[in-house]
């Protein structure tokens, strides 16, 4: 499997410490400076006001990264080094994010400002160490104990110039970084389909399978005595394959206030977000867990027609580690479409530059700490359609609708649109009917199209 070499250098290791007002929890922040002689970010200096919930939301995090909810048959399992979680500090709020080695769950915690008596000192996005001694002691935690939070290196536990460099060399599948941007375009076409009362979301809960082998997908359906499950597709339902995936809810739903319910129009993800006082946790499913996020390609129409770069950049410009980008706000304030700011958070998002929040419907500015930019075949089908261009490979017949020709590998393909979706004969397309984005063969001929049509 391809993997791009990535090292984790933390200036101490996390830890609870025991202090004389309560309990410490340091949380270590990785510097990407390969000789570890630059300042670790300093995010948060703060408490908590509900310790023990944090505790749980954190240790969550942890859990689903620590997750594999489906192995292939022509694989082995194996230890592997997992992916510490990220952390982005901005707008007042605390994200703290994290993706399973499947590629099928994504997890991100919000501590919105009412769940903190602190300040958060600075902006940014690393990631965090979250070791098992670590995660054992915030297991023992209670709201009686107290809990001050540091997130960033702590001078008052460290001798400057003396502390030793924790490192972890890890290698990340590109699949799982393909995974994590492309998670944020399908948060971004959700929309909410029913929400529970947290106590009435546990019980329904608590009739699922513990664990689920089938590859049949269920319908989550709400009504009023309360949602039920059916193996047949149902218009007001939510989708969801292997409900083991949402047992991380479970311990989680005594204190959430309500669970509010998120899908695509394709049933092709689902997003389930509980809602705390002064706290969130999102956690989304691929439409099946031996199919994950990392191929589903959700963005690149997005990236395949957008035709203004400088919107891009002008866009990309005005990122300040807001908590909540305003689309609408930003195409006033640089003079250009909405659509074209819409686009380009889209790009961007794809890029690892921003993530998407379902409950407020908007982007939100972080960098994910990874070096993207090595990352040659990020978005393979792209970059295929892109050379078909290059090379005259599309022939359009006709506009409205679209029917086109495709010369690729020696065979021509046809690409024709039937009740507003462009279909194509190739393979790839009659194996998954458009369900995981399009084929390079529609890439290219929605791009020659929309040239043809910019052209008139």
């Amino acid at each position: 499997m391809s993997a791009v070499a990535h090292a984790y250098r933390y200036a101490h290791a996390s830890a609870t410490l025991a202090e004389p007002s309560g309990p410490r929890l340091s949380l270590a922040t990785s510097s990407p400076q390969a000789d570890g002689g630059a300042a670790h970010p300093h995010f948060f200096e703060g408490r908590l006001l509900q310790p023990r919930l944090c505790a749980e939301l954190l240790s969550a995090v942890h859990l689903v990264v620590g997750s594999r909810f489906f192995t292939p048959a022509n694989s082995v399992a194996r230890a592997i080094a997992l992916a510490d979680p990220v952390v982005t500090a901005g707008g007042e709020l605390l994200r703290f994010e994290g993706f399973s080695s499947c590629c099928s769950c994504y997890v991100r915690v919000d501590l919105l400002p009412d769940s903190y008596d602190g300040e958060v000192v600075g902006k940014g996005t690393t990631n965090v160490d979250f070791n098992a001694p670590m995660r054992a002691a915030l297991a023992r935690l209670r709201d009686a104990d107290g809990l001050a939070l540091s997130v960033g290196r702590d001078a008052l536990t460290l001798q400057s110039g003396n502390s030793e460099v924790v490192e972890r060399k890890v290698a990340l599948p590109l699949r799982w970084l393909r995974g994590m941007v492309e998670v944020q375009s399908y948060l971004a076409g959700m929309g909410r389909r029913f929400e529970l009362k947290g106590l009435e979301a546990l019980r329904f809960l608590r009739t699922l399978p513990k664990a689920s082998t089938s590859r049949t997908p269920l319908w989550v359906v709400p009504s009023p005595k309360g949602p039920f499950t059916t193996t047949r597709p149902h218009p007001q339902g939510v989708r969801v394959t292997d409900t083991s995936r949402l047992r991380v809810l479970e311990a989680l739903l005594p204190k959430a206030r309500s669970l509010a319910v998120h899908a695509d129009e394709g049933q092709q993800a689902s997003a389930w977000v509980l809602d705390f006082p002064g706290a969130r946790l999102t956690l989304a499913l691929s439409a099946e867990p031996w199919r994950g996020f990392s191929g589903e390609g959700q963005a690149l129409r997005a990236l395949m027609r957008m035709d203004d770069e400088r919107a891009v950049s002008q866009v990309k410009a005005q990122l300040n580690w807001q908590a909540l980008i305003d689309a609408p706000a930003l195409a006033c304030t640089l003079g250009i479409a909405e659509a074209s700011v819409e686009d380009s958070l889209r790009i961007l998002g794809a890029s690892g530059l921003v993530g998407f929040d379902v409950v407020e419907r908007r982007y939100f500015h972080r960098v994910l700490p990874f070096d993207l930019s090595s990352v040659e075949d990020m978005h393979p089908r792209l970059a295929d359609a892109r050379e078909l261009m290059a090379r005259g490979a599309v022939t359009i017949a006709n506009t409205s609708p679209v029917e086109a020709q495709v010369s690729s590998s020696g065979t021509a393909y046809s690409v024709r649109e039937i009740d507003g979706e462009l279909r194509c004969t190739c393979p790839w397309y009659a194996k998954h009917q458009g369900e995981r984005g399009p084929c390079k063969h529609v890439l290219a001929v929605e791009a020659a199209a929309f040239a043809v049509e910019g052209g008139k």
